[in-house]
Parts: C-alpha cells; structure tokens; sequence
C-alpha cells in the first residue's frame, strides 16, 4: 500500500509539473522549449495511471489551464463562446494523448511513436479548416530561424510533426529503461531526421539571401485621425458608430467626410518618402455605404495624381440593418487611377456578422512584381494563402488589426504563410505588431504599436519570391498524416480482433 502511495504521489508531482509547463507550451505566454518537454512529462503521467482517469483527468485540467494559457487571445466579450472555445481548444491539444495512450502501446518498437505526432498534425490540420492554424504547436517555434524552414516543404505540419515526435521518442525511451540496444536505433532515426530538418534549414537561408531588387512600400495607422473620429462621436453623444448610423447618419456622414480628408491628407505627405505603394491597416476607418463610390474617387485622385499605388482597407456601414453584414474591405488603386481589385475578408472571426468574401486571393502585376492581399485572420488558413503560392506571388500586403493579447503572436502566425509559399510581406497592423519579412521569414522591418509613437513603417522588400515545395503540394503533409492516422487505428482495431 505505501508502495502504491508513492507512485500515486509521484505521478501527481509529475502531472503538476506537466501542467505548469504546459501553460507556457502555447498560447500567450510562450516558451518554445516548454513545448517540446511538456508532452514529454504529460505522456509520462497517462503512462502511470488509468487511461480513462488519467484522461478524465486531464481533460479537467487542461480546459482550467487552457483558460490561462489563451486569456485575452479568445476575448472576453464573446460571452459563453469565449467558454465554448476555451473547451474546444483544451480538446484539440488533448486529442493526439488520447490516440496515444489508447493505440500506441497496441504496437511494439520504435513506430508506435509516429502515433503521436501524427494525431497531433491531423487534429491541427482539422482545425485549420475551420478555426484557421491558432494553436499550432509549429508557432511557438518562430525564433528558430533554421528549423521553421521545413515549412516551405511541409507547410507548418512538418515543425509540429518534429516537436511533437521529439516527446513520444523520449518517453518510448524512458519506456525502455534507457536499454541502449532497445533505443539506439530510434535515437539514430530521430537525430538524423531532426539533423537533416536543419541542416536544410541553414542551407535554404544560405543560398537563399535576398539578391533582387526591392520596392520601397510604405504602410502607416492613422492613430491620430482615428482618435479624433471617436472624440467627434462622444461629443455627438454616441460611444458606438453603428448606433449613430442607424439614429443620426447625416451627422455622421459629415464626420465621416472631415475625417477621411485627414486621412488621405496624411497619406498625401508620406509621398515625400519616395514610396511605390502606401497601404493601410485592416479597417483603418468606416465609411458609410453612401459615401463609398467618393471615398475611392479620392483614392484614385491621390493615386493617379502622385504615380503611386494605393491599398486602402475600410469598413463598409450599410443603410440597412447597419449592425450586420458590414463590409472589411481592401481597395487597390494603380498609378494610372484604376482599381485593381476590391477584396473582401474571406473569414470572420468568431462572433463576427461581417460580410464574406469569396475566398479567392486577388492578384496584380506591377512593375514591382505580383502582389497580392489578404485581411488579418484570412492570413490564419493556410489553405486559402496556399493560392498565392499556386499563383507564384511575389509580394503580400496584409492590413490587419490586432489587439494586446493576441501581440506579437498573430503577427508570427503570418510570417509561416510567407515562407511556405515563398512570398515577401509587408503586415500593416493596428493595435500591434507591424511587420515585414523576406520568403524565408528574416525581419526586414518591424514596428510596435504600443510602444511607437509615429505608427509609419518604411520596407524595403525583394520584388522577386522564391519557388517552394508546399506552393506545389499545399496541406499534403496533413492530409497525408490523417490517412496515415486512420489506417493506423484501423490497422490496431483489426489487429486486436484477430
């Protein structure tokens, strides 16, 4: 009996330690070592105890820790879906425990550790469809320059499918007893899979430095002009824009109309920068529907007058039923005073009426190569950025708009799009992190919103891109793994009624 009350006692001190570290294995307040050693000591706990109860209670555990670990990225406001969510996402990292603990030790050697890995990439692939890629493990991993480099062949699959590999090899070693004639031929697997991950990695970045000529793209967050519309607003009596539109929308438009010729001032001085393009961030500014078809003539104005091309990003407040069906909007105008393409939002954020797009990328050729757009989260799913790949974009504007908790993470997410498809881009962000970075993910600028006072970043970005192998392949990898899960689950079911 007291045997068995020291191991109980020692897997709980085991299953404390996992959890702590598992609040720093994703989400907020990430440390990317944490990822790869929290599954180790949480496989090592379901290892000791009860499958079911050990997965009863870990499920308990991480929907609490779950809360912490995504407080403020999954706001607060969203009511019961904030908890719905919070559970949704507590599962997600809990799948690939429960593939483990139930079937890998259904299956004797070195392979069973695939099971791991491979549910964890499946369930992540899943997600994607429909949430986009929040909760990767792939992301805690964006300052290891060299590793995420596999994203250009895998997509952000391959660097979860190493992180998540990496536990289930040590605890099957732990599971050995350290027998080196039983581990040494998984080590060496292992090692050299992880060493060739990198060494590809350095190489890419190598023979990969930026050699083409840059375009000079300016992208800035009327911080200034936004106040002053929310001040005019109070002073009106209104703490909400979409109830001014439905009660006083004269008024507002009048407002609208001050506000908007602040801001193409503002955008009309940055031309002594000497810029090819100037863009905003995602929803810089409403505009009411009425006043659309003037807002864009101002737009090709400043742009055919300067020789400039122009991506402004506004929401649209329609005379009806103002409160749904906005419109998040980019707008690119040419040199010459044409429009190039009007973009809408392809995916709304959990609780969002917004109006959506048609999920199709637009494309531009400009002297400074092929550009193409996305709005913020739309940059989450890696199946709809894979078109720019297909498309062989050279260039992505991304106006977007964060808040604090979600800062500098989603900013990071948007760089993987950038490397699996081979594309430079420039992420204009209010709210938070501003950044641009070259088709291997290396910062060429970056700016904080919260700690910079002119939010106007100037970047210098490569006008060619480079061909990648997950341009060509897309989400092959996931998909590949899901089959890979599902024949092998099969494969233990049959094995087991044999």
């Amino acid at each position: 009996m007291t045997v068995k009350k020291h191991n109980q006692g020692k897997s709980y001190v085991i299953l404390l330690f996992a959890m702590i570290l598992f609040v720093f294995s994703n989400g907020r307040w990430v440390v990317p070592l944490a990822a790869w050693i929290a599954p180790i000591f949480l496989l090592t706990y379901l290892s000791r105890t009860n499958a079911y109860k050990g997965l009863i209670i870990l499920f308990v555990l991480f929907t609490l820790f779950t809360y912490l670990m995504l407080y403020g990225i999954i706001p607060s406001h969203l009511g019961v879906l904030t908890y719905l969510l919070v559970v949704y996402y507590a599962l997600l990292w809990l799948f690939p425990f429960i593939i483990y603990r139930i079937f890998a030790n259904k299956i004797s050697g070195f392979w069973s550790t695939l099971f791991f890995p491979v549910a964890a990439v499946s369930v992540e692939y899943l997600n994607t469809i429909f949430f986009g890629s929040w909760a990767s493990v792939s992301y805690t991993q964006f300052n290891n320059l060299a590793l995420i480099q596999i994203s250009s062949v895998f997509g952000i699959w391959g660097v979860t499918f190493l992180v998540m590999w990496f536990a289930s090899s040590v605890h099957w070693i732990i599971s050995q007893k350290y027998c080196w004639v039983k581990i040494k031929k998984g080590i060496l697997i292992y090692s050299i899979v992880l060493l060739s991950v990198l060494i590809f990695g350095e190489v890419r970045l190598k023979i990969n430095s930026p050699q083409s000529k840059t375009a000079t793209i300016t992208s800035f967050t009327a911080t200034r002009e936004i106040k002053n519309y929310f001040n005019e607003l109070k002073l009106h009596g209104y703490t909400s824009r979409i109830k001014m539109a439905k009660e006083d929308r004269p008024q507002l438009a009048l407002i609208l109309d001050k506000i908007h010729d602040d801001i193409f001032q503002r955008s009309d001085e940055l031309l002594q920068l000497e810029t090819e393009l100037i863009f905003w961030p995602e929803g810089m500014i409403d505009v009411l529907e009425e006043q659309e078809p003037d807002f864009i003539n101002k737009a090709i104005d400043m742009a055919r007058d300067n020789k400039v091309y122009l991506l402004i990003s506004y929401l649209v407040i329609p005379e009806n039923n103002p409160s749904d069906s906005k419109e998040n909007k980019s707008v690119l105008v040419n040199p010459i005073g044409s429009v190039e393409w009007e973009y809408h939002k392809s995916f709304r954020v959990p609780g969002s009426t917004n109006k959506k797009g048609d999920r199709v990328l637009p494309i531009s050729n400009t002297p400074f190569g092929l550009l193409s757009t996305s709005i913020c989260y739309d940059m989450d799913f890696t199946h709809l950025i894979n078109q720019a790949g297909n498309a062989n974009i050279d260039i992505m504007l991304v106006p977007a708009w964060d808040w604090s908790a979600i800062n500098p993470l989603h900013a990071r997410m948007a760089v993987y799009r950038a490397i699996e498809n081979g594309f430079s881009m420039v992420r204009q962000t209010g709210e938070g992190l501003s950044i641009a970075v070259d088709y291997c993910g290396r910062i060429l600028n970056s700016m904080d919103y919260f700690t910079t006072d002119n939010q106007v970043m100037i970047s210098h970005i490569p006008t060619r891109g480079r061909a990648t192998i997950y341009a060509t392949i897309g989400d092959l990898f996931a998909q590949f793994s899901l089959a890979l899960l599902i024949f092998g689950m099969i494969r233990v079911k049959i094995k087991r009624l044999n």
